[in-house]
């Protein structure tokens, strides 16, 4: 019995050195944003959740939403890990996404979108694309869909950075 507890806590320790090692912890959840403090006047809340986080952050590609950008009070984010761009719509004005709906997918791990001129620009891991908007559905119009820059080269994370 006594070897059984030796081995569960030295188990236990390992796990959090090399938690610790690869800088390894919980990720925000929305019921810790009390711990927040902020200037007179201003406030925090949630907009929208579960949009592919994890539980855990961790080194390396962001797991959850990356960037984000406003056009005409609709909120576009970038999601890496489900390779989508997303569009977050607050219709009833209570200062919360009222859904979700995909604005593009299949996309190689994006991770910064911008709008010029009628054209969303979104960076991928390996190529920067534009696309337009199809009609005021929120969804992307494939027949515009252009690869920009093709064949970027791709970063090497290391465990030591």
């Amino acid at each position: 019995m006594n070897k059984k507890i030796v081995l569960i806590t030295i188990a236990v320790l390992l796990i959090i050195v090399i938690a610790l090692i690869l800088g390894i912890k919980p990720a925000l959840k929305s019921g810790s944003l009390d711990n927040i403090t902020l200037p007179q006047g201003f406030k925090i809340d949630v907009f929208a959740d579960a949009l592919g986080g994890s539980s855990v952050s961790y080194p390396g590609p962001n797991p959850g939403p990356r960037m984000m950008l406003l056009k005409e009070n609709v909120l576009f984010v970038t999601i890496p890990n489900l390779g989508e761009v997303v569009a977050l719509q607050d219709m009833n004005d209570d200062k919360k996404a009222d859904g979700v709906v995909t604005f593009i997918d299949k996309l190689n791990n994006p991770h910064g979108i911008d709008y010029y001129d009628g054209w969303f620009y979104i960076a991928e891991e390996n190529r920067v694309i534009r696309v337009k908007e199809s009609g005021n559905d929120l969804r992307a119009d494939m027949g515009t869909f252009e690869v920009l820059i093709d064949n970027l080269p791709q970063a090497v994370i290391s465990q030591g950075q």
